[in-house]
């Protein structure tokens, strides 16, 4: 994957899918795989030095709202299969 020519709607879609499988649930937690997924691929020399990632870093700590109306609320069964798992 290069960050290249990865949107941030791109990004957003794999920071997402990542989320979902960790089970994140707070802002501090969605922002943290931000910056994770993002460090990541520039440890991976993948990024552009021409690249505004403090931009891109904004935007996509910005779209948490959105990850949570596209993931909807917890319900009671994935709750209950994993007990130890954040909780709004």
């Amino acid at each position: 994957m290069n960050l290249d020519t990865l949107t941030t709607a791109e990004l957003y879609t794999e920071i997402a899918d990542l989320a979902r499988a960790q089970g994140i649930a707070t802002q501090d937690m969605w922002n943290q795989l931000c910056d994770e997924t993002l460090e990541s691929h520039e440890d991976l020399a993948e990024l552009n030095d021409d690249q505004d990632l403090e931009q891109k870093r904004l935007a996509l700590h910005e779209m948490y709202e959105e990850y949570t109306n596209e993931s909807g609320p917890e319900s009671l069964n994935a709750i209950s299969e994993d007990p130890e798992a954040p909780h709004e």
